[in-house]
């Protein structure tokens, strides 16, 4: 958060990168992949302080992708970060990335070597990266069909001119996240950065013109499969939307700034780490099951009030 909110402090000095050729990513092909079989696209967005390379190897997602056919691959933000709308800080300065812009054209750019089914390319990613992939959710909604998000809420510099193009949402965040917290954010002058998980899952529910009667929420406590992590898992879904969309959110009772179901050794405090679900597999599983995006009338402007 702190991050973010240095960045926007220096925004006035920003200087732009934006040589798409140089960046880099790692990228995953199942064994069944054919050039004849159209083949579904993940991207996967690491967190402030990460890599793609990392991301792969904590997450499980190859092993769940040979699974379900996916093609996954892990992009590197500039300096380990992801230009939300905010720049980035880094040893030589603030810089501004076009990363909207990247990622649109690395799909393109993999679409050159391998067949995709075009209707069904995703972006996912935790903290940093899943403000990225909220990001894309409001500026590329012709490129991704669905994106999903571990670890943050909506942050006001990502939603700013947010499209009103209906799309399926998946978020998954704990309540006691220290870093992107589950509650909203205020600056000092009373404005607000950060929309709390709930006000965050409103957001897109009004996008995607779900009814929220209360008889159209379902909601459930899942098991607490692992009763020593400090933590639970409550689950709420609107399915009657626009264009066949849907919005999901997980809210981890008591979890931390974590990816549930995968432990990660970092110098800082994160919280709770939840083991009752693992989001990898829930993420895979909510996308392979997805059900394909209508083409639909845009909804009324969605906008934030403080």
């Amino acid at each position: 958060m702190l991050t973010i909110i240095w960045a926007i402090l220096w925004a006035v000095s920003l200087r732009t990168v934006q040589d798409f050729d140089e960046r880099t990513y790692e990228i995953y092909v199942p064994a069944s992949y054919t050039a004849q079989e159209p083949a579904p696209l993940l991207l996967v967005l690491h967190g402030a302080g990460g890599t793609g390379a990392r991301s792969q190897g904590w997450l499980g997602l190859d092993a769940l992708a040979e699974e379900s056919g996916f093609i996954v691959v892990y992009p590197d933000g500039i300096d380990h970060n992801w230009d939300v709308g905010t720049g980035i800080p880094t040893a030589d300065g603030p810089i501004r990335s076009d990363d909207v812009a990247f990622l649109v054209w690395l799909v393109d750019h993999i679409g050159t070597r391998y067949t995709l089914d075009r209707t069904r390319i995703y972006a996912a990613g935790m903290s940093n990266g899943a403000l990225m992939a909220y990001k894309l959710a409001c500026a590329a909604p012709d490129t991704f069909a669905a994106v999903a998000g571990v670890a943050a809420p909506l942050y006001v510099p990502v939603i700013r001119d947010c499209s009103e193009t209906p799309m399926s949402i998946l978020m998954i965040h704990g309540t006691d996240d220290r870093i992107l917290p589950w509650n909203r954010v205020q600056l000092n002058n009373g404005q607000l950065f950060g929309l709390s998980a709930i006000d965050s899952f409103s957001f897109w529910a009004k996008r995607n013109g779900c009814n929220q009667d209360p008889a159209a929420i379902t909601g459930e406590i899942l098991p607490d499969v692992d009763p020593d992590d400090q933590s639970t898992v409550r689950r709420i879904m609107l399915s009657d939307c626009e264009a066949n969309t849907q919005v999901v959110l997980y809210g981890i009772e008591g979890g931390g700034h974590t990816w549930p179901g995968r432990p990660f050794d970092v110098d800082i405090e994160l919280g709770a780490l939840n083991r009752d679900i693992d989001a990898s597999a829930i993420i895979m599983d909510w996308l392979v099951n997805l059900p394909a995006r209508q083409q639909a009338e845009a909804t009324p402007e969605v906008s934030v009030s403080p």
